[in-house]
């Protein structure tokens, strides 16, 4: 999905998120019962949602998102630098303005109509089941919108 979204060529960005998937799988397959193991999950499970967020929003602005978007995604990216749940919420909650903004300014696009209730679905996500089925949701819209990316002025070709 990373390379859908971001394109073939490595940024940072999609270096960042390209592990995330495999990371949380890694500590579920190593996991053992005790707080230190899972609180190591539940980092891993936050950052893989973090990770689909920010696809997500990439996704949306490409479409030709608004400053909004790219300001979630700035904020996701930031969060994803965290060390741990307690500061990924930190960081969340201290701009969480920018979500509400986000949702209060959507213009009429279908397209990116679908990848925000995508992304909202992805914040409720509560188990790594429901989110490999966004992360196939997501994939399968990411191939359906047809553009390239990083083509944010041009929109999905047509």
């Amino acid at each position: 999905m990373i390379e859908q979204v971001f394109g073939p060529e490595e940024t940072d960005i999609s270096t960042e998120l390209a592990p995330l998937y495999r990371e949380l799988e890694n500590v579920l397959r190593e996991a053992r019962p005790g707080r230190k193991s899972q609180e190591e999950v539940s980092y891993r499970f936050e950052r893989l949602r973090l990770g689909l967020g920010i696809s997500l929003l990439q996704l949306l602005t490409d479409l030709g998102g608004d400053e909004e978007s790219l300001q979630v995604r700035e904020l996701l990216q930031e969060a994803l630098q965290a060390p741990s749940v307690k500061a990924i919420d930190q960081a969340i909650q201290k701009k969480g303005y920018v979500f509400e903004d986000l949702f209060t300014d959507l213009y009429v696009n279908t397209d990116a109509e679908l990848v925000l209730a995508l992304f909202e679905e992805t914040l409720n996500a509560s188990s790594k089941e429901e989110t490999d089925e966004l992360i196939d949701r997501a994939l399968s819209l990411a191939e359906d919108l047809e553009f390239h990316p990083g083509d944010a002025e041009d929109g999905p070709e047509e």
